[in-house]
């Protein structure tokens, strides 16, 4: 009996002690659960105030700051980004759920170098804006004035200089001399043509292949308040792997796919006036309205816009003796007060051009107009003169806009009078138009009466679209006021 008691025991302690160790292997193959403190751009404080936070130095904001890099002239997100997926799955949802509360969110955006200094102080400003509406967005608390700070550089050479230093580059003496001279003069293009010129444009191009792609990114750094329940080491559910992300839109689009939109500056409007589509000809008794289409083309700088019209109303009333037929061509220089140089005015701020204006135009026309069957004049006409108008945006995106406009000038025609039928011969009933003339028949001559006319010469109230759009940055144009980018939640 002894002997069975004594291995019963023995097999149960074996049992027990091989339970054990296959229960620290488990534990040892499983991951510790990352906590905040893996995340160096989340800081928890008590009461710093918040203008102590934002002095970080360069080396601290390239140390510690999460970043989120854009493709080269895009700021547009896509979620193949590491980080984005990452606060889109786990991060955020986590801060949500354990109630944080942010005291300051220090964003900093800015482009690469090597693109036109416009350009690159758009991208700075659109990238911040991208990353702190996907942030606003995602979050529970709200993200205002007082809990956001923004920086977005124009070429961010602090962050290119803090990262040679790290790299102990052999070239950081010659970059630092040269941005120490001409950053403060804020003389972007000049630093980049002089470090174009170094080494005969070598240093250039290992600064782009080495440096710059890290410069196409915003950064960001949350700062929360620590209280007593702030968690320190939560549970955070495994990150889904991230889906492969192209650059362009699938047939079938996924429910949960989010579009971004890049605007675009305007190239060409349409107009029509449409105090001339709701005309009435006094003596012709009736409605007619004068059929008329206008263009404006929009440069990318300066005050000045190009624009024609055609006014193209043709009405016959032939059994009524009324005709209505008039062909009027003109060409208008317009000077806006307040410039639309896209250096001033970048896409996706409304209408570059609008406000007061000042114009010159010059007109051709042809006509025909004939009240009854003894009153019809033919002839044609040139005018120039002055014009004053006023372009009010009246959607949300400014590519509808209304028009109020004046001109005045002078016009001179040559023109001739004619009536229903023959007017030597009464009698004798053809059924044709003739000019009136009383004289020898060998000395007509057509357009030998004139007309002068000086004073206002055109009112409008006018309705204009943006037809075509000028890709940023690319060749060509589009019918289409923006263009979309997609990218999987």
């Amino acid at each position: 009996m002894y002997k069975y008691i004594k291995r019963f025991l023995f097999t149960f302690l074996l049992f027990i002690a091989e339970s054990w160790c296959l229960f620290l292997y488990a534990q040892s193959s499983i991951p510790d659960a990352p906590s905040y403190k893996d995340y160096s751009f989340i800081k928890f404080i008590d009461d710093k105030p918040d203008s102590a936070l934002t002095r970080i130095s360069d080396d601290e904001f390239l140390d510690e700051a999460g970043k989120i890099v854009f493709r080269v002239n895009r700021y547009d997100v896509f979620t193949n980004d590491s980080l984005l997926h990452e606060l889109d799955k786990v991060i955020l949802p986590l801060i949500n759920q354990d109630s944080l509360k942010l005291r300051l969110m220090v964003v900093r955006g800015a482009a690469s170098p090597e693109g036109p200094v416009p350009n690159n102080r758009m991208l700075g400003r659109r990238r911040v804006e991208t990353l702190v509406n996907f942030l606003r967005a995602r979050l529970s608390v709200p993200v205002d004035s007082g809990t956001l700070s923004t920086e977005s550089v124009t070429e961010d050479y602090r962050l290119l200089l803090a990262m040679m230093r790290r790299q102990s580059d052999p070239d950081l003496d010659v970059v630092q001399r040269l941005c120490d001279y001409h950053l403060p003069r804020y003389e972007y293009t000049r630093l980049k043509i002089n470090l174009q010129r170094q080494q005969s444009g070598r240093l250039w191009k290992r600064l782009l292949r080495e440096y710059f792609p890290e410069l196409r990114a915003t950064r960001i750094v949350l700062f929360f308040e620590q209280t007593k329940e702030t968690p320190v080491t939560p549970e955070i559910p495994v990150i889904p792997e991230t889906p492969e992300i192209t650059d362009t839109l699938e047939s079938q689009e996924p429910a949960d796919t989010i579009y971004l939109t890049l605007p675009r500056r305007e190239l060409l409007s349409v107009k029509t006036n449409l105090l001339l589509d709701l005309a009435y000809m006094p003596g012709y008794n009736r409605w007619c309205p004068i059929p008329n289409i206008a263009v404006e083309y929009y440069p990318q700088h300066g005050h000045f816009t190009y624009g024609a019209s055609l006014d193209f109303p043709w009405w016959q009333h032939h059994n009524d003796h009324k005709f209505f037929e008039i062909r009027n061509y003109q060409l208008e220089t317009r000077y806006y007060t307040h410039s639309g140089d896209i250096n001033l005015r970048e896409p996706g701020e409304g209408a570059a051009f609008r406000g007061l204006y000042f114009s010159v135009y010059g007109h051709a026309a042809l006509y025909s107009i004939c009240f009854n069957k003894n009153k019809g004049w033919e002839g044609e006409a040139l005018g120039a003169g002055l014009g004053i108008g006023y372009v009010l945006p009246i959607s949300r995106t400014g590519h509808w806009r209304l028009e109020f406009a004046a001109q005045f000038g002078f016009i001179y025609s040559g023109y001739d009078p004619y009536q229903f039928e023959n007017t030597i011969n009464p009698a004798y009933h053809d059924n044709l138009y003739y000019y009136k003339w009383s004289g020898n028949v060998a000395d007509f001559r057509k357009r030998q009466y004139r007309y002068s006319w000086i004073g206002p010469t055109r009112v409008g109230v006018t309705l204009s679209y943006d037809l075509l759009y000028r890709k940023w940055k690319k060749n060509g144009a589009s019918l289409k006021s923006t263009e979309r980018r997609a990218y999987e939640k």
